[in-house]
């Protein structure tokens, strides 16, 4: 499977994990100039904008998914988060967070597991 699919497939079961956290999605792929981010969604709980990154694995031969976000990578979603609030016209909270959500799939490709890590 390639990376792109990979990826594509970790997002999927991060939206429905959140879907039933009574989250709501209101953008995937968000893209700017400094980078991309995977979900934004609006976590009703806590009345926050959650900006997601999702790391997708299938084994943990170069680490697990929560430690393949670098400083440099976050950098980038905050600056992302940043365009998007400045942007945007949507009506949404003024809090917000960067959350990360890892996706462990096992060697076929089922999902093992999920870890998700508010506010990293």
């Amino acid at each position: 499977m390639k990376t792109i699919e990979l990826g594509k497939l970790g997002e999927s079961q991060a939206q429905n994990y959140l879907n039933s956290q009574n989250y709501q999605i209101i953008e995937t792929n968000f893209r700017s100039k400094f980078g991309e981010i995977d979900i934004i969604a609006i976590d009703y709980s806590t009345n926050e904008l959650a900006f997601v990154e999702v790391k997708t694995r299938t084994s943990e031969t170069f680490g697990s998914p929560a430690e393949s976000l670098t400083r440099t990578k976050r950098n980038r979603i905050i600056k992302t988060a940043l365009i998007f609030l400045n942007t945007t016209t949507r009506n949404i909270p003024r809090r917000w967070r960067i959350d990360l959500i890892g996706i462990q799939l096992n060697s076929e490709y089922k999902f093992q597991d999920l870890i998700y890590l508010k506010n990293i």
